[in-house]
């Protein structure tokens, strides 16, 4: 019986060498840590790799340096949430604004403010779109859109003026409370 195995001297090289480097010690690489500069393009989704040709690893035998790929992670805001390239959030607005019609400033990506004109009998939930103000694509030179939703806010804390104010309100526009519907089964 018998068997073929790698030679421990030489590694399979058909070398030894008999005076090896007291760094890399006789492998022909060494560690270190690089610090390499990378720009990172507008619009990159969570996940996506950028590849730095030639800045990777060294080749074995002195053959060329490998690539270096780098996966982004998109951290996850607290106001803006990513659809592709459109960019969403909710915007807060007093229930006269919404009952009147009123003009907001909407908070962009970008640190700006679009004023935005929103029509009177707004419900919340409305959504509304700021054209090409989004995220801008990488694969075309076109920007997503920017679009947002509005949240109605009711005041929790009334002052007696407002308070009758609003009980005025409700006697014209003949108010009734809401009726309960009827279940499947009764």
């Amino acid at each position: 019986m018998q068997t073929v195995k790698t030679c421990s001297n030489c590694g399979g090289e058909g070398k030894v060498i008999k005076e090896p480097c007291p760094d890399c010690k006789g492998k022909g690489k060494v560690r270190k840590q690089v610090r390499i500069q990378v720009s990172i393009p507008a619009g990159i989704n969570d996940g996506q790799a950028i590849t730095l040709d030639g800045q990777g690893e060294a080749g074995s035998k002195g053959g060329p340096n490998g690539d270096l790929h780098i996966v982004v992670h998109v951290k996850k805001h607290s106001i803006y949430t990513r659809k592709g390239d459109h960019v969403l959030c909710n915007i807060p607005i007093t229930i006269t604004g919404a009952t009147l019609g009123t003009e907001i400033e909407v908070p962009m990506v970008d640190g700006t403010k679009e004023k935005y004109k929103i029509p009177e009998g707004t419900q919340t939930g409305t959504s509304f779109t700021l054209r090409g103000k989004g995220f801008k694509s990488l694969r075309g030179s076109w920007n997503g859109d920017f679009i947002f939703t509005v949240v109605v806010q009711t005041p929790k804390k009334l002052t007696q003026e407002q308070r009758n104010l609003l009980v005025e309100l409700a006697k014209t526009m003949n108010e009734q409370p809401p009726v309960k519907k009827r279940g499947f089964f009764g």
